[in-house]
Formats: C-alpha cells, sequence, structure tokens
C-alpha cells in the first residue's frame, strides 16, 4: 500500500499522530525469502496511539 493508504486506513480505525517508517525487505537472507519477493512483501514500522 501507498504511505497515503496506510494513513487512511490507520486512522479510519481510530489511530492518531501517525508516523510511519519506510518500507523495508526484511526477508533478505531468510528461508522464506523467495516466498516472500513473489508477493513484493515489505516491513514497515508503524508508530500511532489509539485514544481511549
Amino acid at each position: 500500500m501507498l504511505e497515503a493508504e496506510w494513513e487512511w486506513v490507520l486512522s479510519q480505525a481510530g489511530f492518531e499522530d501517525l508516523r510511519l517508517g519506510e518500507q523495508i525487505d526484511v526477508f533478505s537472507g531468510s528461508k522464506h525469502e523467495s516466498s516472500a519477493a513473489n508477493f513484493d512483501t515489505m516491513g514497515l514500522t508503524i508508530y500511532g496511539r489509539k485514544p481511549g
């Protein structure tokens, strides 16, 4: 998903003060690397808070 899409989805779920890290290839070198590559799987660090 694009950064704006992540922000929209998470804000609709009630999260505030969102900060997104960079999307990176976290599977490089792992035993599941080829499976993850088939689906363009990336890792993303997300910071936010859900009031309440």
